[in-house]
């Protein structure tokens, strides 16, 4: 079950709603409010979406572990931020992703990514490096 939810969703593992949020908070200052995401979602990304509809994607991105919740010192509403960067999502998910699909094989995950053909010489470089 855990392999299909890594492969289904495309972008590290996410919808493409739920990387936009993600995005969205990742480039954010400061926690940002309900209602800021919500202002966000209509005005920019052009969404029509209920309360409950932004409701029900920030409470999965809570389950996942990726955002975190506060309340606002500023309004009734709660202020969500991300639980880590972007690239330490990216990298998590990369982790997760070699040990459900490839057996937590490293040397699995790279045949499967250069398939039949051969590693540039450069390539080959950065991965002696990395060892």
């Amino acid at each position: 079950r855990i392999k299909e939810h890594l492969l289904m969703k495309k972008n590290y593992g996410l919808t493409n709603t739920e990387l936009q949020i993600m995005e969205l908070l990742w480039s954010a200052e400061e926690p940002m409010t309900f209602r800021e995401i919500m202002n966000v979602a209509t005005n920019e990304w052009k969404k029509t979406w209920k309360v409950q509809t932004l409701n029900t994607f920030l409470i999965g991105l809570q389950k996942m572990g990726l955002v975190g919740t506060e309340r606002s010192r500023t309004s009734s509403y709660n202020a969500y931020y991300p639980l880590c960067t972007r690239e330490e999502h990216i990298h998590n998910w990369t982790r997760k992703m070699v040990e459900v699909c490839y057996d937590n094989s490293f040397s699995r995950f790279v045949a499967a990514f250069i398939g039949n053909g051969k590693l540039s010489e450069e390539d080959a470089e950065e991965l002696r490096k990395l060892i």
